[in-house]
């Protein structure tokens, strides 16, 4: 048998699903457009009274033309690239405000 302790954290742990979802087909100028998405949903905690965390990006568009050939624009999702580089912008800025607040300070002690 297995110790409290263990069972504790087996029921705390998260459980993830992950699927395509799509919406469509929409028909437009002779067109059939189909949008997917790529879901993520996380469980957290072990029975019914935990979370869902649910997270859905675009994958890809699909059409379908009057020709009947089949075109897929594949979407990239930029998002965690863009966070990135608000993250490097904020330390950079706030290391160069430092630096500047820090020479002003020995000028100032420099001049007394």
């Amino acid at each position: 048998m297995r110790s409290m302790r263990s069972m504790r954290s087996m029921r705390s742990m998260a459980v993830v699903h992950r699927g395509e979802t799509t919406i469509g087909p929409v028909a437009s100028d002779g067109r059939t457009i189909t949008l997917v998405a790529r879901t993520t949903a996380v469980h957290i905690g072990g029975d019914a009274r935990g979370a869902w965390r649910v997270r859905s990006r675009p994958l890809l568009v699909e059409v379908l033309d009057e020709n009947g050939q089949r075109h897929v624009v594949h979407i990239r999702d930029v998002e965690h690239a863009l966070i990135a580089a608000v993250a490097i912008g904020g330390l950079a800025s706030t290391c160069a405000l430092r630096a500047l607040r820090e020479g002003r300070t020995r000028k100032r002690r420099a001049s007394r």
